[in-house]
């Protein structure tokens, strides 16, 4: 603590005789493990000492500081941080300090961005921490998972009774609007799906809008009445998951007449050199997958 102490006297002695009048403000900070909330600045003057105090020990060997070779000085402890910019620096850099806390409550990490102004350099920052517990995100977790979790039995309730949200899955199942979509059959390489359940045909269909559109024809085997597609995954021959929307069908599979499957896709994720590989999945695990399919991608659409 002495030889911390002399530094700071350094600090003071180097940076000349403070203007008189009244001490400059503390700046007090609260950090919290809001991801939404900005990093806030704090700025430095070359030549004059900033400290930083802490509500809760730090780990001084895990600071990690922007330029710091550049630094006159720099002193740390478990619960303050000690710094003087040299003259190297120049108004206007930012310099990012990063730093952990030692007991492992939530927020784990500060990070302040330094910001060098030669006529506002602030003296002395206290930095306040909002404390959460680790146990208290786990609750929150488990809470939001039994909320997905009831939201998806509701849809598939929903679903199993017919009751579907109409939309624009609806509209490429049906091919209400011909002028506005291209449908194309697709040949692909290989099916496999769970006895359950049969693909009969699939198509692309591309829109004037920024996606395209898988439109399987299903049909239940003996077993499978009842059949509703609850996820989807779309993947290319390199490995690249392909982001899809949620599967849609107006109804369970169920008797002799098919029932349409649609997926959307983000155009601009396709490319026409590749092919790709869906894979659709119901709550039960039954899985039916459509191998080799090819999109044919048209550069711009000519309506009538």
């Amino acid at each position: 603590m002495f030889i911390f102490g002399v530094m700071l006297a350094l600090g003071a002695q180097a940076s000349g005789p403070e203007p008189s009048g009244s001490l400059a403000p503390v700046r007090r900070i609260e950090v919290s493990a809001d991801a939404r909330v900005a990093v806030p600045e704090v700025h430095i003057a070359p030549g004059r000492s900033t400290t930083f105090f802490f509500d809760a020990r730090i780990r001084p060997d895990e600071v990690v500081l922007e330029g710091r070779e550049r630094f006159e000085r720099l002193g740390l402890s478990e619960d303050h941080l000690a710094l003087i910019p040299s003259s190297l620096f120049r108004d206007g850099e930012r310099l990012l300090l990063e730093l952990r806390f030692r007991d492992g409550a939530a927020p784990e990490r500060a990070a302040f961005m330094l910001v060098v102004d030669a006529a506002r350099g602030e003296p002395q920052v206290e930095v306040f921490r909002a404390v959460r517990s680790v146990e208290s995100y786990r609750q929150e977790v488990t809470e939001l998972k039994g909320r997905v979790a009831q939201l998806q039995a509701e849809l598939t309730r929903l679903r199993s009774e017919g009751h579907a949200p109409r939309g624009i899955e609806s509209a490429v199942a049906e091919m209400e609007d011909r002028d506005a979509m291209v449908l194309m059959r697709l040949s692909p390489s290989k099916v496999v799906a769970h006895p359950d359940i049969a693909v009969v045909q699939t198509w692309c269909v591309e829109s004037r809008g920024p996606w395209n559109a898988l439109r399987l024809e299903m049909r239940a085997r003996k077993g499978g009445v009842g059949w509703t597609a609850t996820g989807a995954s779309l993947t290319d021959e390199q490995g690249r998951v392909i982001e899809v929307a949620a599967p849609w069908q107006p109804a369970p599979l169920g008797g002799e007449k098919g029932t349409m499957l649609v997926v959307l896709v983000d155009r601009a994720a396709l490319a026409d050199s590749r092919r790709y590989v869906l894979k659709l999945w119901d709550a039960r695990g039954r899985t039916a997958t459509v191998e080799g399919l090819a999109f044919k991608l048209r550069e711009e659409h000519v309506g009538p």
